[in-house]
């Protein structure tokens, strides 16, 4: 009797995933090109698996698990539970990545101390501590096509500013929820300051195919140190209330 030619295809299917299911994640990290990504302390499968450190793209990432979810590869997308840190930052929660190259982030959070990240040249490094938290993310082409949560900057500060207490700028929050203009390719965050001896308020619009905008009003407090409202100064001529008015539109 033939066997039946669907049923053999399932077999197949079935053994090869419980091959790959068994597939230890430190063969994986082995067949890699070590200077493009490498891997210590890896253990666990490539299904659900960590690694002490990942080297990858030049950054070098610490106490890293994966949980790689079924449901979504049956969706053509290659995802799961995450988490890493790196420096003095972490993120950790739930992403795929589809067929397409579409990036997609869900009860995700993350910080990052603002020193940490890359300046360029000739410019000062900030201080400060800057937390994410996303609870939905859309990434097509490196720009997001959606976008629903909160970035804060804690603690701004800046040498220019001066030394000590008069290098702080303030803490500011921006909130994105591009559900609430469905409509519109553009998200729009709304900013506004959370603390500090600086008020500010203001939009930054995020536009296909990566364009932004920004569009703040600045003023010092009566508390303010002497040298963030001396700087204040070179943004021009102060407002009716005493802000000033800083805009600033690219692309990327």
């Amino acid at each position: 009797m033939r066997p039946n030619l669907k049923f053999v295809g399932l077999g197949l299917a079935c053994f090869c995933v419980f091959l790959i299911a068994l597939l230890p994640a430190r063969a994986v990290f082995a067949l890699l090109p070590a200077n493009l990504v490498s891997g210590f302390g890896v253990s666990g499968s490539i299904w659900n698996g960590s690694a002490k450190i990942i080297n990858v793209a030049g950054q070098q990432l610490r106490n890293t698990e994966w949980d790689i979810a079924l449901n979504q590869l049956l969706l053509g997308r290659l995802g799961g539970d995450f988490k890493t840190r790196w420096n003095d930052g972490f993120v950790e929660g739930f992403g795929t990545i589809s067929l397409g190259g579409t990036i997609r982030l869900s009860e995700t959070e993350g910080s990052v101390d603002a020193a940490a990240l890359p300046v360029a040249p000739g410019t000062t490094r900030l201080g400060g501590q800057i937390s994410l938290q996303i609870d939905e993310l859309e990434l097509q082409d490196n720009w997001p096509r959606h976008l629903v949560g909160r970035a804060e900057v804690l603690n701004l500060s800046s040498s220019l500013m001066g030394s000590g207490a008069a290098a702080l700028i303030g803490s500011f929050a921006v909130t994105f929820d591009s559900t609430a203009e469905p409509d519109s390719d553009a998200i729009n965050g709304i900013i506004a300051d959370i603390g500090g001896p600086m008020e500010l308020s203001g939009n930054l619009l995020l536009a296909p195919p990566k364009n932004y905008t920004l569009k703040t009003r600045l003023k010092a407090r009566e508390d303010a140190p002497a040298s963030l409202q001396n700087n204040l100064t070179f943004l021009g001529a102060p407002e009716a209330d005493g802000s000033r008015i800083f805009q600033l539109a690219g692309s990327l």
